[in-house]
C-alpha cells in the first residue's frame, strides 16, 4: 500500500510538473530532463508512467478538452438553458477559440502538440469527440469517416490560427471564430441553415459567461 502512494504522489509531480514547464516554456522547448529536475523525479518514469513525453501532453490536453466541456456545461446548467450537443459544441469551440486568442502559453502549447504530430500519434479526445457529435446530429459515419473529418479539421484548424496569428487573415476575431465553427461543421456535412443557426445561438450564449484557461492550464 505504501509503495502505491508513492508511486502516485510521483506521478502527480511528474504531472504538476509538465504542466508548469509547458505552459512557461512550451511543449517542443520541455525536455523530459526539465520535466524529472522539476518534479525530483528519475527521468526514467516519466516514461514508466505516461510512455513518452507525448504521452504527457495528450493527458494534458485531454484534461483540458474535458475541463472546458465541464465548465461550459456548469455555466450552462446556472443560467438554466437546455442545448443540444451540437450547439454546446459551437459555445465550447468559441471558448477555445477565445482562449486560443488571448492566451499565447496556450496557444503554444496546443500549435506544438499539432506541429510534433502528437494529436495524431497519440489518444486523443478527438475523435470521440467527432463520433458523439456526429451522432448526436444522426449521422451515421464509419471510423474511417470520423477520422478522416477529425484530423482534417485538425490540420485546418492548426493552419487558419497560424496563418490569423500572422496577419494573413484580416477579419475581426468574432468573425474569425463564426467562420472556424463553420468550417468545422461543414466538414460533417450538416445543412447550412442549421450551422447558421448554430452560430447565431452559440454568440449569443457566448456572452453570458466566460471560461478562462490561466497560468499552468488551471481553468475558471
Amino acid at each position: 500500500m505504501g509503495k502505491y502512494k508513492v508511486g502516485k504522489e510521483t506521478k502527480e509531480k511528474i504531472y504538476e510538473a509538465s504542466k508548469a514547464l509547458f505552459y512557461e516554456y512550451g511543449y517542443t522547448s520541455t525536455t523530459c530532463l526539465k520535466i524529472a529536475k522539476e518534479s525530483g523525479a528519475n527521468v526514467g518514469l516519466i516514461n514508466y508512467y505516461y510512455g513518452s513525453k507525448g504521452g504527457l501532453g495528450i493527458e494534458l490536453y485531454n484534461e483540458l478538452m474535458s475541463t472546458i466541456k465541464a465548465k461550459v456545461t456548469e455555466n450552462l446548467y446556472k443560467l438554466g438553458l437546455e442545448t443540444t450537443l451540437l450547439l454546446q459544441t459551437a459555445v465550447e469551440w468559441r471558448v477555445l477559440n477565445n482562449n486560443m486568442r488571448f492566451n499565447k502559453n496556450f496557444s503554444r502549447f496546443y500549435y506544438d502538440l499539432l506541429g510534433e504530430n502528437v494529436l495524431y500519434k497519440e489518444q486523443s479526445v478527438v475523435t470521440d469527440f467527432y463520433r458523439n457529435l456526429a451522432e448526436s446530429c444522426d449521422l451515421h459515419y464509419s471510423d474511417f469517416e470520423i477520422a478522416f473529418i477529425a484530423f482534417a479539421s485538425a490540420g485546418a484548424t492548426q493552419g487558419i490560427n497560424l496563418a490569423y496569428d500572422a496577419g494573413l487573415i484580416d477579419c475581426s476575431s468574432q468573425d474569425f471564430i463564426n467562420s472556424s465553427i463553420h468550417l468545422l461543421l461543414n466538414n460533417m456535412g450538416l445543412d447550412p441553415e442549421l450551422i447558421k443557426q448554430v452560430i447565431s445561438e452559440s454568440y449569443e450564449i457566448e456572452k453570458m459567461f466566460t471560461v478562462r484557461i490561466e497560468k499552468n492550464f488551471n481553468i475558471v
